[in-house]
């Protein structure tokens, strides 16, 4: 009897605290400056941080936007770093392009191989990422595998470093190749969908003692790879195969820039702590524990929107770029999940939310019977910054 009452004393106050709208703070931006009582909480938080984990849906302007902002408030405390859902080889044009030509050397790239460079392709991406190359190129983080278009742009590189006749005569027939599969749509003739091992092999040969071009080679070898199992329906192993490199690719440039402080912006499923919905245990993850057993945290921030408009980019003919209304389910589960709509939104700027009072209130048995996603990322993140009308990327197409 004693136990039943404390169970029905526990669940109504469960109800309860699970009814109302959770706490939250605004935050807006004056002059590149973040504003609002969210800004006072987070500047909190980046002062015991080693990362800033920055994990969004893609295509908005906002996003990057406010990143911009807690990265010119984190910079003070040391983070001089930014990771970036890239592969290596063509971050390290997009950053030369940067140093050399500010963003309209990156939208030139755009322009010659609109199907090369995701997310740094966007303007408000672009802008974001010029802030870090000033100190060096190597400030900028590329940890992805290289995306579907990026051999254009590469094979070009490997031409324009090839040892030989022979070597550059090979990529540029390679090259050749590529920009008529593109021209016709056919993906299935893409270097990444069709390169087996003797192709990469028959390449590293030719540029045998050239550094660079082992680098681009070796990051296209892998990227096909993972391309190809996913195509061949074989779908864990791919997301291992690209955990597994993007953790490598972390590591690597972590170790060799002396362990610093680090801004990640890359997808929520790749920055959230636990095993994400592609059932593997990804970067957000291993950044996490690096950061305790540096004995701080890693700040982990949610950008999700609740409406508005955001800029899709989809391996097609012609512009790959289209600006869509954004309407996730993913989304609208999430917020329903932690009891927000919009009517609970700030009219100015946007909302920050912290995550853990959430966690606290729904309790174990409701937060077990959430759908797999909303799961994720409430247990994923330390705060949602969230918005009723997101605005979408600029593309530099």
């Amino acid at each position: 009897m004693f136990r039943t009452i404390l169970t029905a004393i526990a669940l109504l106050f469960a109800a309860g605290a699970a009814a109302a709208a959770p706490q939250s703070y605004p935050l807006e931006l004056r002059q590149g400056d973040l504003s609002g009582d969210g800004a006072a909480v987070l500047t909190a938080e980046i002062g015991r941080a080693q990362f800033i984990l920055f994990g969004e849906d893609h295509g908005f302007a906002d996003s990057a936007l406010v990143l911009r902002a807690i990265s010119k408030a984190a910079r003070p405390q040391g983070f001089a770093y930014h990771a970036v859902e890239t592969g290596p080889s063509t971050t390290g044009l997009v950053a030369s392009a940067l140093k050399r030509d500010g963003v309209d050397g990156v939208a030139k790239l755009v322009r010659a191989a609109p199907l090369a460079i995701p997310f740094l392709s966007m303007r408000e991406d672009a802008e974001l990422a010029s802030e870090f190359v000033g100190a060096g190129a190597d400030h900028l983080w590329g940890l992805d595998q290289e995306f579907v278009g990026a051999p254009a742009l590469l094979l070009k590189r490997l031409a324009e470093i090839a040892p030989s006749d022979a070597a550059r005569m090979e990529v540029s027939h390679r090259l050749a190749a590529e920009r008529k599969a593109a021209e016709r749509g056919a993906q299935k003739d893409f270097l990444l969908f069709s390169a087996d091992d003797k192709a990469f092999d028959t390449l590293a040969t030719m540029f045998k003692g050239v550094d660079e071009a082992q680098s681009i080679i070796a990051g296209l070898r892998e990227s096909a790879a993972i391309y190809q199992a996913y195509m061949r329906g074989e779908n864990y192993a791919s997301n291992a195969r690209r955990g597994a490199l993007i953790a490598a690719n972390f590591l690597k440039r972590f170790h060799e820039a002396g362990e610093p402080k680090a801004i990640f912006k890359m997808g929520a499923d790749h920055l959230g702590l636990g095993t994400s919905p592609n059932n593997i245990v990804d970067v957000g993850t291993l950044a996490s524990e690096i950061a305790a057993a540096h004995g701080r945290t890693a700040l982990r921030i949610l950008f999700l929107p609740l409406g508005g408009s955001h800029t899709v980019f989809a391996p097609k003919l012609g512009n790959p770029f289209a600006t869509e209304a954004y309407d996730d389910a993913d989304a609208k589960d999430f917020f329903a999940a932690i009891g927000v709509s919009k009517a609970d939104l700030y009219a100015k700027g946007w909302t920050l939310i912290p995550l853990p009072p959430v966690r606290e209130a729904l309790e174990t048995e409701k937060i077990n019977a959430l759908k797999p996603m909303t799961k994720f990322l409430l247990l994923g993140f330390d705060y949602v910054i969230t918005t009723p009308d997101a605005r979408p990327a600029t593309p530099l197409y």
